[in-house]
């Protein structure tokens, strides 16, 4: 296959990311002992019509829209309340399903006049990866050099406080999408992608740039990095590591999509997180034609897509 261009890397991007939700959702809460093989057209958990993204997806593109426009999470906020209240950026209008806990905690805290970025609950127990499966968007819409690492960085963490505020999620969607743009410029070396990210992060939240330092930033990069369970579970650190080893022991799109669903447990937004990046890695043309014409939605789904190629290309 061809090395696939920056445009088809945001392609696949997005349409990895929700072909991993939608292939993920027959097989949520399920034990790894009992997924089997992986296949498209799965009925199971919610009995939806296959090709049918959850709140991953709609939350993923309700994100890309708003920051087609500009980066500001008040507009984010309300997109989001569209999702959950109108059905907005879901596959022929059929309706938020599957919803977590901290996010519906957050939009009923949006609607009674929370500022959006003070919204997502802060607490010990509010580290789930709600936040994390939708963040993509802003790693594929930061242009370089405009948008550098301080700016970069700021718009994650900002972006994951509407819904999760707890510091460690914050720190991981930075991960995320520090790591997600180093792969659009096409290092073919996916580890050291990692590797980058992280000394990058650690180096910034350690104020060796114009940013001070924050010991809470670091302490919860420390955590991240010292996590060994790969479960595909809802905690943002699992959630992150087993989406990354899917993604990073594979040798394609489909492979990266299985071994993701074989975690078991969250595993829509475990291949959703890991389908945004294998996604960029492969492009568009690495993704299985079955999956993606079998996907629906593709009328609200490919304008956006067509917006970010123009402005982020």
């Amino acid at each position: 296959m061809t090395e696939p261009t920056r445009a088809d890397r945001l392609s696949g991007a997005v349409w990895g990311h929700l072909i991993g939700d939608a292939m993920g959702v027959p097989y949520e809460f399920r034990d790894a002992s009992a997924i089997g093989v992986v296949r498209w057209g799965e009925r199971g958990t919610y009995e939806e019509p296959p090709g049918t993204w959850s709140d991953d997806g709609a939350l993923m593109l309700a994100l890309l829209e708003s920051l087609l426009d500009g980066f500001d999470t008040t507009d984010q906020s309300a997109r989001f309340l569209d999702w959950h209240d109108r059905a907005a950026y879901t596959p022929d209008g059929d309706g938020a399903f599957d919803v977590g806990t901290t996010t519906r905690h957050a939009l009923d805290r949006i609607r009674d006049g929370v500022p959006p970025e003070d919204a997502g609950p802060t607490g010990g127990r509010s580290q789930a990866n709600g936040s994390l499966m939708r963040i993509l968007p802003i790693a594929l819409t930061a242009r370089e050099p405009e948008v550098k690492l301080p700016e970069l960085v700021a718009r994650a963490q900002r972006a994951s406080r509407v819904t999760h505020g707890h510091v460690t999620c914050q720190v991981a969607c930075a991960l995320y999408v520090v790591t997600a743009r180093d792969l659009l410029r096409g290092d073919p070396d996916r580890g050291r992608a990692l590797e980058v990210a992280r000394r990058r992060l650690r180096l910034f939240y350690a104020g060796s740039g114009s940013a001070p330092r924050s010991d809470e930033h670091v302490a919860a990069l420390d955590r991240i990095e010292a996590w060994t369970e790969r479960a595909g579970r809802g905690g943002v650190i699992d959630s992150f590591w087993s989406a990354w080893d899917a993604f990073a022991g594979a040798a394609s799109y489909r492979e990266t999509i299985a071994r993701a669903i074989g975690y078991g447990n969250d595993t829509d937004t475990t291949a959703a997180i890991a389908g945004g990046l294998a996604g960029i890695y492969w492009g568009i043309g690495g993704i299985p034609h079955e999956w993606l014409d079998g996907m629906r939605g593709h009328d609200l789904v490919d304008p956006l897509v067509e917006r970010l190629r123009l402005t982020s290309g």
